[in-house]
C-alpha cells in the first residue's frame, strides 16, 4: 500500500466507537487517525491529510453532513464517508448529494467498510 493511502480519519464523537473503528481500519492494514469532533479534524487537515475519512453523521456542535461541506469548500483531496446509526434515508441522500463518497450504517461490518474503501478512486 502507498503511504498516501495508507491513512483513514476516523471522526465519531463517541469514544468506544471511535476506539472499535479505529481497530477495524487497522485490521484492513491501515493507519488510523482518531477524532474526536469534527473541528478538530478539520484543524488537524493542515498537517495531515488522509486518504479517505469516516465520519459520523450525528455529532454535537458540528455534525457529519457540516464536516463534509467544509471538507468540499475547502476542496480537500479526500473521500468521505459519512457513518450513521440512524435509518433516516433523506439523511443518506442530502450526504451523497453533498458528496460523500458513501454512506453507511453502524454498526460497520469489515468487509462492507473494505468493499467501500476498496472502491475509493
Amino acid at each position: 500500500m502507498s503511504e498516501e493511502r495508507s491513512a483513514i480519519a476516523i471522526v465519531d464523537d463517541d469514544d468506544l466507537v471511535r476506539r472499535a473503528l479505529c481497530r477495524l481500519v487497522v485490521s484492513l492494514s491501515y493507519r488510523a487517525i482518531a477524532f474526536a469532533s469534527g473541528e478538530a479534524f478539520l484543524k488537524a487537515l493542515d498537517s495531515d491529510t488522509p486518504f479517505c475519512a469516516l465520519v459520523d453523521l450525528h455529532m454535537p456542535e458540528m455534525n457529519g453532513l457540516e464536516v463534509l461541506v467544509e471538507l468540499r469548500a475547502r476542496r480537500a483531496p479526500l473521500a468521505a464517508v459519512i457513518i450513521t446509526g440512524s435509518q433516516d434515508e433523506s439523511a443518506r441522500e442530502r450526504c451523497l448529494n453533498a458528496g460523500a463518497a458513501a454512506f453507511l450504517k453502524k454498526p460497520l461490518s469489515r468487509d462492507a467498510l473494505s468493499a467501500v474503501i476498496g472502491g475509493l478512486p
